[in-house]
């Protein structure tokens, strides 16, 4: 026989994770005295930016140079070669996937340490593979420290909710960024990619702006669909 108390305890937890995580992030994003717990945060989103910019670059044939990441979480990926059209649409779309790919993985209850422990050795990689100025150097190591320590320390739920937490700001933030760079494309011509992407393909800035939110929406979307769904829960049948 089938074992459907299982499933639904097993989504109606992962139902609540997601909106302890959701509810966590909009009190830590608009309360003042909050705010500045959202820096280390910002910072983790600008590594995995960058990071995803320098993957598509190999990924596409192209070669990465560094990667610079500043003091006000500001980031640039210098690369060479490969496909341009992807790579500068990599930074948004693939950060929104990554933190799309998060969320998915702490669906499952336990999962929580290893998904803080897989953001944590992202962070270092892209710090030790390609970041090279001092500053990036070691905010990249205190960034992925505070990741693994996390993922050391806490236990059971408290993991598997700061995973939850964490995946959602990541989500939340990307979106952010490319609101950000709707405004920036509409108002300035400040270089950001969707200027580059316009410079090189032809097209309004604010058009490939668009294009990527879209996209990122899209993921972000799906991926908070097949978490509140419990799609993922495969219930083993006893005979």
């Amino acid at each position: 026989m089938s074992t459907p108390i299982r499933r639904t305890t097993e989504a109606v937890t992962a139902r609540q994770r997601l909106v302890i995580a959701a509810a966590g992030a909009t009190l830590l994003a608009n309360v003042p005295g909050l705010q500045s717990l959202l820096v280390p945060v910002r910072f983790f989103v600008t590594y995995i930016h960058e990071g995803c910019h320098a993957v598509m670059a190999l990924v596409t044939g192209g070669m990465v140079e560094h990667i610079g990441v500043m003091s006000n979480a500001n980031g640039v990926t210098v690369s060479r070669g490969g496909m341009p059209f992807l790579i500068y649409m990599a930074g948004y779309v693939g950060t929104s996937a990554f933190g799309a790919l998060c969320l998915m993985g702490v669906r499952r209850k336990g999962n929580g340490k290893s998904v803080l422990a897989f953001m944590g050795m992202a962070v270092l990689a892209v710090t030790a593979l390609w970041t090279r100025n001092g500053f990036g150097l070691l905010a990249g190591v205190g960034v992925a420290a505070v990741l693994c320590g996390l993922a050391g320390l806490l236990r059971g739920q408290a993991a598997d909710l700061a995973a939850a937490l964490l995946s959602v700001l990541l989500c939340l933030d990307a979106l952010m960024d490319l609101r950000t760079l709707l405004l920036l494309t509409t108002v300035s011509d400040v270089p950001n990619d969707a200027v580059f992407m316009s410079q090189m393909f032809g097209l309004p800035p604010v058009i490939w702006a668009l294009f990527w939110a879209a996209a990122s929406l899209a993921i972000t979307w799906a991926a908070l669909k097949w978490v509140w769904s419990g799609a993922s829960v495969k219930t083993p049948r006893r005979a």
